[in-house]
């Protein structure tokens, strides 16, 4: 049996068909596995329905990007998102910072403080919780936008995705649904290496 699949199901209430070798929205090992340890450790976790689950570990061609809904242990959305030109201009992000003008992402857990209307339209602020790794999100303008240069002809040609200045950005026909997902007081979006 996929190991993903034997993942997933231990997160799943839904039945699933073991026989079936790809099903949609399944959860990696890892993703799994950086859930279920930070939701046993980390208090900010507490009392949350909702978490963005971001593994840069993988690249960017790879959908990435996981929102977990946290009471029935099920993943509602798995997409492709960008990672900063600081980071790395190839797939994989290699180098992280908290540092205005770095054009890096950030690590660790982030809070979403609400949509608002910009240059890339419809969009989600963020709060960095992590004191030295993210806190300086809001200065740097790291939000959750839509952008051209994310897209399925990318991952599959070009074996790549576009890069952000540092935002987690997505492709234009996902950022409704995220921000609907996502954009709460009991959501927590976590973006881990």
């Amino acid at each position: 049996m996929n190991i993903f699949l034997l993942i997933s199901l231990l997160f799943s209430t839904e039945k699933v068909d073991a026989r079936k070798e790809e099903t949609p929205f399944l959860l990696p090992k890892m993703v799994a596995e950086k859930l279920h340890q930070m939701q046993k450790s980390d208090t900010r976790f507490r009392g949350k329905k909702i978490a963005c689950m971001v593994d840069f570990s993988q690249p960017s061609f790879e959908k990435r990007l996981y929102v977990i809904d946290l009471q029935k242990q099920v993943c509602l959305m798995n997409t492709w998102v960008a990672h900063g030109k600081g980071s790395g201009r190839n797939a994989m992000a290699e180098y992280f910072s908290n540092d205005s003008g770095s054009l890096c992402s950030s690590l660790g857990v982030f809070e979403p403080i609400g949509q608002f209307y910009g240059k890339h339209g419809l969009s989600i602020r963020l709060k960095g919780l992590d004191k030295g790794v993210n806190d300086n999100a809001v200065d740097r303008g790291i939000i959750v936008h839509a952008a051209d240069y994310i897209s399925e002809k990318n991952a599959s040609f070009y074996k790549r995705q576009g890069n952000s200045f540092g935002c987690f950005a997505v492709m234009p026909t996902m950022i409704e649904p995220l921000v609907k997902l996502v954009n709460q007081p009991d959501a927590v979006i976590v973006a881990f290496k």
